[in-house]
């Protein structure tokens, strides 16, 4: 029996914090491991991992308490006893290294889930990767892109993509009978899933929206599925649009049946401040056979081909994206293969099996 502490800042929504919830699912059913896991903020948005039975601590952590958390957490790991001390999070990096020259156990870093736009020692998370890859036994991105940017060192760093479980989209309802509650009966639907924040680019999807509606009224409609701090100032952006042809619907549970409303799939992001790792919502609109038109950079040309799985266009730039919309939109045939190739894509290369499979291949080459 293999025994594995998982350290993690939050379990909000996030595709690291998705990943971490699937191989802990996944693990329960397949493998010899007993996980424990620490997170050092409340509030849990994949219950599911209740389900596993595996013991869960909430360390409430914070700059003036950092002493007293980490006795708490080093309290945890010594009754624990684990083979290996397994973080997903700049800041838990940090931690586990204090724990390894406690415990003398092996320390997996998995922080690097995005690609830098450039190297600053003004970005936390870079400065802790100085610190925290020199201690670490393997350290594994979910992009080649992510481990270069970083600069992580070749001899211990290995990518391991995300995997999709298709059961996640195996009894949706079907699709128009939510395009019909929504009011998008016969129009041609443009989704992102994706947080109203600086690293996501959604000024240029509603300004390109606005241009396409305002050029054929009636014919698209764009779901914003999403919360952030930037929702207030795109809903001015999109005017007298907002909540008619462009609709913001929040944050959304069932993503999965927002998706599957979809014709074309879309993720913008602001390059000059981010860099994509494997996007979950790319993942989710390709699982799910739609085409995808998405930011080329970061780790995002690792997911889709571009002309095969999709469209890749540079940062920011409006036109390129009303091109290709229009260019599927006029195309369904080219959608309709595009969506297959990608579906088929992730089933392929992206399966939960096999990225379940990689880390524990890697824990067991850890253990003495």
């Amino acid at each position: 029996m293999i025994k594995v502490l998982i350290l993690n800042d939050v379990l909000t929504k996030g595709g690291k914090e998705r990943r971490i919830v699937e191989l802990l699912k996944y693990a329960k059913q397949h493998f010899a491991i007993e996980f424990e896991i620490i997170f050092m903020h409340a509030g849990v948005d994949f219950p599911e991992i209740y389900d596993t039975n595996y013991p869960i601590h909430i360390i409430r952590w914070s700059n003036n308490e950092a002493r007293s958390g980490f006795k708490k957490i080093l309290s945890i790991t010594r009754e624990f006893k684990p083979d290996i001390i397994h973080s997903w999070a700049s800041m838990t990096d940090m931690i586990a290294v204090a724990l390894k020259f406690y415990t003398k156990k092996a320390f997996i870093s998995s922080m690097i889930s995005e690609t830098l736009p450039h190297r600053s020692y003004k970005n936390k998370d870079y400065v802790r990767s100085k610190i925290s890859f020199r201690f670490a036994d393997l350290i594994t991105s979910n992009t080649k892109a992510g481990l270069i940017s970083y600069k992580a060192p070749s001899s211990k760093s290995i990518s391991i993509y995300n995997g999709f479980n298709f059961e996640r989209v195996s009894r949706l309802q079907r699709p128009d009978i939510l395009k019909d509650k929504l009011g998008l009966k016969g129009k041609f639907v443009i989704g992102m899933v994706a947080a109203f924040a600086p690293r996501k680019d959604y000024e240029t999807v509603i300004v390109t929206a606005i241009n396409l509606i305002k050029k054929y009224p009636g014919k698209f409609a764009f779901l914003l599925i999403g919360t952030g701090g930037m929702i207030g100032n795109m809903n001015a952006l999109a005017g007298e649009y907002a909540q008619k042809d462009i609709l913001f619907m929040g944050l959304i549970n069932n993503v999965e049946e927002y998706i599957n409303t979809f014709d074309i799939g879309i993720l913008c992001t602001n390059s000059t401040v981010h860099g994509e790792g494997i996007s979950n919502s790319i993942m989710e609109c390709m699982a799910l056979a739609k085409p995808v038109i998405a930011t080329e950079g970061g780790g995002t040309a690792e997911i889709i081909t571009d002309n095969e799985t999709g469209f890749l266009i540079p940062s920011q730039d409006s036109l390129a994206l009303e091109v290709k919309i229009l260019t599927l939109a006029d195309d369904p045939e080219k959608a309709h293969e595009m969506g297959a190739a990608g579906q088929e894509k992730i089933k392929c290369h992206f399966s939960i099996k096999a990225m379940c499979d990689t880390f524990y291949n890697a824990y067991k080459k850890l253990i003495p």
